[in-house]
């Protein structure tokens, strides 16, 4: 059989998952060099870091929507397009701290929907037993584009300047449309290397496209969802806060210079790929044995929580710098796995609204992802004591974990005949 064409689309969803958390982690990273040149305070930097996640709450419904009733294929070309130009323009607002909030916002905005893309690109390209592993290894550049951008940021800064930085980010972005946009389809019927038996095998083992388009409102009523996404909400607020404050953390708390942590953060994110990738591999095994979803895409990422809230604690409690590092690793592993099932449950749901379900769950988690690095700015505005985040995301990660291992899965059905107001299975 020749190599599968879905395994070359995987690759390009996995290229632009890294080029895209490169662009959103850059200015975390390069956060502690524009504070000192701009005398920006951390109170003030975190609306910064919270002003993009306003923007990138904004587009994932619309943009998830997008993807699943027009084009994955153009919704993720559009939002490489725009995230790209206002990463090229953030320098540009140095000295304008209201015009730094416009840029970061819009590139929150933009990059809002490539995630929802994504999941609807995979939800016509990928067979169910393949989707775990393969969803997460597309947006496991969430990871590996964290472990590039932080040695990757701190040398351009040390050999260059912090502006450099977005003007590099920002040509990857471009370089990227053109490969996606002369390779891509939206589906395997329209692309023409797809072999007749990839086409037939996929055809197999994906739900065919709707002629009539499911209803928006079946999100809003299926409470099992909305439980979820509650979760999610819980999961965002300390993933947004570690992904923030985790670089000013080890150089001001933890005492380390700037080229270390540059490689520190390759090593704690390298932990992250590993629960991400890995546990979408063991839930896909887990379904082919014959396991419940609630268990694949649920139950794991709950343990997994549950795992990483002592972690935390323990990282945040240890006098020693180096075995702060290590249980920081220990926490983002087992915290990621959570991750890789809230990536992919949209498609136990409904995969015809993957896009839409994905984008509504990350929807609603960005605006309470919101509060987390903001809060932790005014938390640490005063005497900056770093205890005090570790604590409330520790709270917060326990009301996570007990969603994650308790809430079923209610798929969403709609007969258009025979129900056309409620749609939801119980």
């Amino acid at each position: 059989m020749a190599w599968p064409v879905r395994y070359n689309m995987i690759g390009l969803l996995f290229c632009s998952s890294v080029i895209n958390y490169i662009d959103r982690v850059n200015i975390s990273v390069a956060a502690p060099v524009i504070m000192a040149a701009t005398g920006w305070d951390k109170d003030l930097f975190g609306w910064v870091f919270s002003i993009f996640l306003i923007g990138y709450a904004s587009g994932q419904l619309p943009g998830g929507v997008l993807a699943d009733r027009w084009s994955g294929r153009k919704v993720l070309a559009l939002a490489f397009l725009g995230f790209s130009v206002f990463t090229f323009l953030t320098p540009f607002a140095e000295r304008a701290f209201a015009l730094l909030l416009a840029y970061r916002f819009l590139v929150g905005v933009f990059e809002s929907m490539t995630f929802p893309a994504m999941a609807s690109i995979n939800a016509r390209w990928i067979p169910r037993s393949e989707f775990g592993l393969a969803h997460n290894i597309s947006i496991s550049g969430i990871t590996v584009g964290q472990m590039v951008a932080y040695p990757l940021t701190t040398w351009i800064i040390l050999h260059s300047s912090w502006h450099m930085v977005f003007y590099v980010n920002a040509i990857l972005g471009i370089v990227w449309i053109f490969i996606w946009l002369w390779y891509a389809t939206d589906s395997p019927e329209t692309h023409a290397s797809v072999t007749a038996e990839e086409q037939s095998y996929i055809a197999a083992h994906v739900s065919p496209k709707p002629k009539v388009p499911l209803p928006l409102g079946l999100l809003f009523t299926n409470w099992s969802l909305l439980v979820i996404a509650l979760g999610f909400m819980c999961f965002a607020y300390i993933g947004w806060l570690f992904l923030f404050w985790f670089p000013t953390y080890l150089v001001e708390a933890r005492g380390f210079t700037l080229m270390a942590m540059g490689t520190l953060g390759v090593f704690v994110h390298g932990g992250g790929f590993i629960g991400l990738v890995g546990g979408g591999a063991l839930a896909d095994y887990l379904l082919r044995k014959g396991w419940s979803a609630e268990f694949a895409r649920l139950r794991l990422g709950g343990i997994g929580v549950a795992c990483a809230v002592p972690c935390l604690l323990t990282a945040a409690l240890t006098p020693s710098a180096g075995v702060c590092v290590v249980f920081l690793v220990l926490f983002y592993t087992c915290f990621t796995t959570a991750l890789s099932g809230f990536s992919t449950v949209a498609m136990e749901f409904n995969p015809n609204l993957a896009g839409a379900i994905f984008g509504f769950i990350n929807t609603l988690g960005t605006f309470a992802g919101f509060l987390g690095p903001l809060s932790a700015g005014y938390m640490l505005a005063g005497d900056g004591n770093w205890l005090l985040p570790f604590f409330v995301s520790a709270g917060v990660g326990v009301v996570c974990s007990i969603i994650l291992l308790t809430v079923p899965i209610r798929p969403i059905v709609w007969e258009p005949e025979s129900m056309p107001a409620e749609g939801v299975a119980d």
